[in-house]
């Protein structure tokens, strides 16, 4: 057959001809994967390395605002009111939602590596807003802070989709353990970002003293910048990985095939990210405030520093789970994450007026409720989402599911104070209202566990190569012509042997 015979859509091939042609494509890209360039090992073990560092960023700059709220509260008082705090605390996470959609729409379509670097240009320039913000009036200096907060969310939201899709294709790539590397890359260090920031405002207020508390804002979020900037540099010198350069989908994207068919992927990623995200930011976030609450005499210094200690269960949790997440696999690892969660928020709530009494184990117990949360659904998340998904459309799925997520966040920070002044007039005590708060979180853990045990899928051993050619197999089903697939058209004589092979087979 010459090459001429090839007709330009594939889908009028007959079945045996289709298989062969599927299996030369399987062979092909498992060709392509084992040969790797050194340009192109380098440029993994960057993407590894840096991914990491750029996400240990973004886990700063969304724990440091919550020292950042305390400081202006002292400075401004009443001024600065439970709204305010609110909008400061989730301006960037509506910026996230931007970012996360709208990058992970992009990196499918124009490229990892573009993607990447643009994240870092709106993370540098959020930071550098935030830290010069000023106005007129408290207010106007405010509303500045939530704008600057809002760009510095559009690139952190944009690094979840970059950095998870480039380093799971790195990790996939170069034979590295996927789950275990994902989690190391991601969610710990992103969790080593929440403990350092809250170590750098301590180290901050310990310097400037509680009478300048303005410089010491500023810095907290200024320093924030030293990360991005670092890592800019490796960026520039990184690759697109093999896999994307393959299986890219840059046009005649179809929306409606994608959606009707991964639509559950999208409430098992997405919903199951909600539900957590509502818990952790919640607790997280507002930590201080809940420990301040505990134990009202505490200063401000003493309040960070226990600050301090609970955020230490953050980065373990997720070190933990990196452990067991590929012996034991997604699902189960989520699931028990959830569960053991809920074990110890139920607990906390029930002992909560006796545990306030001993207050380094109150510290003790919720950071052990914070653990678990990391060790399962904090690493699993982002994991699952960046793996049930094929190359084509991971980044725009993955940003979904990432926004979704970011969404509980949103509505868990917006509530979660008006829940707990509810609470407290209900009860007229406000350590039973943190007791009932610390419930309320379990009942969502164990929804979250359920949902994981009927929705998520296992994908602990399955190739990411397997699940690029089910959904090559799924377009041809339905019509689409995959020679659009990839960063330039297959080569004319891989389809012809595979075409060829099909003939033999058949014979």
């Amino acid at each position: 057959m010459s090459t001429g015979d090839i007709p330009e859509n594939l889908m009028v091939v007959g079945p045996e001809k289709q298989a062969g042609l599927d299996v030369i494509h399987n062979e092909t890209r498992t060709e392509t994967i084992d040969s790797i360039t050194p340009a192109e090992k380098t440029s993994q073990t960057t993407s590894l390395i840096f991914a990491g560092i750029a996400l240990g960023s973004d886990g700063y700059q969304a724990n440091a605002i919550g020292a950042v709220s305390s400081f202006l509260g002292e400075i401004y008082g009443s001024t600065y009111d439970s709204l305010s705090s609110t909008r400061v605390s989730n301006a960037m996470l509506i910026g996230d939602i931007v970012g996360q959609i709208g990058f992970g729409y992009l990196i499918d379509r124009v490229g990892r590596k573009f993607g990447i670097l643009a994240c870092t240009a709106f993370v540098c320039l959020g930071i550098v807003l935030a830290t010069a913000s000023s106005g007129l009036t408290p207010q106007g200096l405010f509303w500045m802070l939530c704008i600057a907060r809002g760009v510095t969310g559009v690139g952190v939201g944009g690094e979840y989709p970059c950095c998870s899709t480039a380093t799971n294709e790195s990790a996939e790539e170069s034979g590295r353990s996927r789950g275990f590397w994902l989690v190391i890359c991601g969610n710990f260090i992103i969790d080593c970002g929440f403990l350092l920031g809250t170590i750098v405002p301590v180290i901050l207020l310990a310097i400037c003293g509680e009478n300048a508390l303005e410089p010491a804002w500023r810095l907290t979020l200024g320093l924030g910048l030293i990360l991005p900037v670092t890592v800019l540099y490796f960026r520039l010198k990184m690759l697109n990985s093999k896999m994307y350069r393959k299986e890219a989908m840059q046009r005649n994207v179809p929306y409606g095939l994608i959606f009707k068919h991964y639509w559950k992927y999208l409430v098992a990623s997405g919903g199951i990210w909600f539900l957590y995200d509502f818990i952790s930011y919640s607790f997280g976030i507002f930590s201080d405030l809940i420990l301040a609450e505990a134990v009202p005499d505490n200063t401000l210094m003493q309040t960070l520093q226990w600050n301090i200690v609970l955020n230490v269960f953050y980065p373990f949790g997720a070190l933990a789970g990196a452990f067991v997440v590929d012996k034991w696999g997604r699902k189960n690892t989520m699931a028990a994450g959830f569960f053991i969660q809920a074990a110890f928020g139920i607990a906390i709530g029930a002992s909560a007026p006796q545990l306030i009494k001993v207050f380094p184990l109150f510290v003790i117990m919720y950071g052990i409720f914070l653990f678990f949360g990391e060790f399962g659904p904090g690493d699993c998340t982002i994991l699952v989402a960046s793996e049930i998904y094929p190359t084509a459309i991971r980044g725009q799925m993955m940003g979904l599911s990432a926004a979704i997520g970011k969404a509980g966040a949103a509505i868990g920070t917006q509530v979660f104070k008006p829940i707990l002044a509810a609470l407290k007039e209900t009860t007229g005590d406000s350590v039973k209202a943190q007791g009932y708060l610390f419930i309320i979180g379990s009942c969502i853990a164990i929804l979250g566990g359920i949902l994981t045990v009927w929705l998520v899928p296992e994908m602990s051993k399955d190739s990411m190569a397997d699940n690029d050619a089910k959904f090559r197999q799924l377009l041809i089903d339905n019509g689409y012509d995959i020679t659009q697939l990839g960063l330039h058209d297959p080569h004319p004589q891989d389809v012809k042997a595979g075409l060829e092979s099909a003939e033999d087979e058949t014979k």
